[in-house]
């Protein structure tokens, strides 16, 4: 050990190797470093994408199911105002009993509102 740490040539050649693992090792890590970076930010692109996704489609099912809702509530009304019974509008529309109960006190409650407003109109000409 002592012949090559006082032999120069041999000194420059040990520490130009050390040197160059070092390199080699920083590079290493640099790479690892760089290349979870870029992993990280793709996964999180492709995270977001699919969320969206996801969101689009959940609210276009959300969407459908409201609008199929508010078509058989619009029906049950139109079956009220028609004096369809109360067993024919749930078999048709298939609405609960509660929510047909809610919906004739709707109705009841409208004409009354509509009849009070044109009370107003007529009173003001």
């Amino acid at each position: 050990m002592k012949r090559m740490s006082s032999d120069p040539a041999m000194r420059d050649a040990t520490f130009e190797h050390n040197r160059r693992l070092m390199d080699m090792a920083q590079l290493r890590y640099e790479g690892k470093r760089e290349g979870l970076a870029e992993g990280i930010e793709k996964g999180i692109e492709q995270g977001i994408e699919r969320g969206i996704e996801q969101g689009i489609e959940r609210g276009i099912e959300q969407g459908i199911e409201q609008g199929i809702e508010k078509q058989r509530l619009e029906t049950a009304k139109e079956m009220l105002r028609n004096h369809c019974n109360d067993q024919l509008i749930q078999l048709c529309t298939k609405i609960t009993a509660s929510q047909l109960e809610q919906l004739k006190r709707q109705e009841c409650s409208e004409p009354a509102q509509a009849m009070t407003k044109l009370q107003f109109q007529s009173a003001d000409h």
